[in-house]
């Protein structure tokens, strides 16, 4: 099997040669190919030839497109800084109240430069490995993308305050969003990965998700043109999972290191794809023997679920985890061999 018919079948359930394995290793290809990251997560030509690098000494069963959120803030007109080690952040955010945002403009997905960038990203990855390997790039739901643009405590207290200016910035950002992801599935991408802060018991109550998050997702979903996974990013998923569960889209659930396994797949169900691994900071902290320790253990709890994947919980791997540690999670996953459906 290659790695696209690998997670094919684990969609389906169907017996494996071995289980997928899938951390997140976008920003691992600049340190592979000793890319300066301005250069990185600016030229889609640099960042393919990192993604190869890491496909070639990883062999991971999905690449990663560029994981730059502070690029979507940086193309409603915030201020952009590089860094040496990790993915660019926002120095300003593009407005800050929340008033701007009445005569605030989103860039066209078409035309502005920095999210051509990872459009052009995606349509290389899948020129040169969408054969043989799922091409994902990761996108915050659309009730998240706001803080990119005028902070995090700005937009959480119009979201908890002021709920009819907050559905006004919903109005105008829903469809850029749309736009933006069908662009990205038009480019190659096999999947687009949300991650889900606003959906986590550690920034929304229960309330939030259901009157705020839920609804605007549903919007949303139905109308792009490919699969979802929903993700963690690093904040537990598991209280409010059950409130995503029956949204249209959505194939597969990226769950936090410190959710409960079991637990998750009762509230998913048995069709769903579940991921869960070692956090992407941790994993550098450990050695590979830990590694491969704690990843056998997660395959050991989901030896009967056969559409489950080892991957890795939070944004990408970080920059100084050793190569050794990334080939330990591999390690694990071959020493349990075939899943049988």
């Amino acid at each position: 099997m290659n790695s696209m018919e690998r997670i094919q079948a684990t969609l389906a359930g169907k017996p494996l040669d071995r289980r997928a394995v899938a951390p997140v290793l976008g920003l691992y290809g600049a340190r592979l190919t000793n890319c300066p990251l301005d250069r990185y997560y600016a030229d889609p030509v640099a960042y393919v030839r990192g993604q190869a690098a890491v496909r070639e000494m990883f062999q991971p069963d999905i690449l990663y497109a560029p994981l730059a959120f502070a690029s979507i803030g940086a193309a409603f007109g915030g201020e952009l800084v590089h860094l040496d080690t990790m993915p660019p952040d926002l120095r300003t955010p593009a407005i800050q109240s929340i008033q701007q945002w009445n005569t605030l403009m989103p860039p066209d997905p078409d035309s502005h430069p920095q999210l051509l960038y990872f459009r052009d990203a995606i349509r290389l990855l899948a020129e040169r490995f969408g054969s043989e390997v799922p091409i994902v790039i990761m996108v915050p739901i659309p009730t998240e993308l706001p803080d990119m643009v005028m902070g995090l405590e700005g937009w959480l207290e119009t979201v908890l305050f002021n709920p009819t200016a907050a559905q006004r910035v919903m109005d105008k950002v829903i469809p850029f969003y749309v736009r933006l992801v069908n662009g990205f599935f038009a480019a190659g991408a096999s999947f687009v990965v949300m991650p889900c802060g606003f959906a986590s018991s550690a920034i929304a109550t229960r309330k939030m998700v259901s009157l705020f998050t839920r609804p605007v997702l549903l919007n949303v979903l139905a109308q792009l043109n490919g699969p979802v996974i929903l993700q963690s990013m690093g904040a537990p998923m598991l209280d409010h999972l059950d409130l995503l569960t029956d949204v249209p889209r959505v194939s597969a659930f990226m769950v936090d290191q410190t959710d409960d396994l079991a637990r998750a797949r009762a509230v998913i169900g048995p069709d769903s794809v579940l991921f869960g691994g070692l956090d992407c900071t941790n994993i550098g902290r450990m050695t590979a023997a830990q590694v491969e320790e704690q990843s056998r253990a997660i395959l050991e709890d989901r030896r009967q679920d056969p559409r489950f994947v080892l991957g890795t919980s939070g944004p990408d791997v970080a920059w100084h985890t050793p190569p050794e540690n990334i080939h330990a999670l591999r390690s694990a996953v071959d020493f349990f061999g075939k899943v049988t459906a």
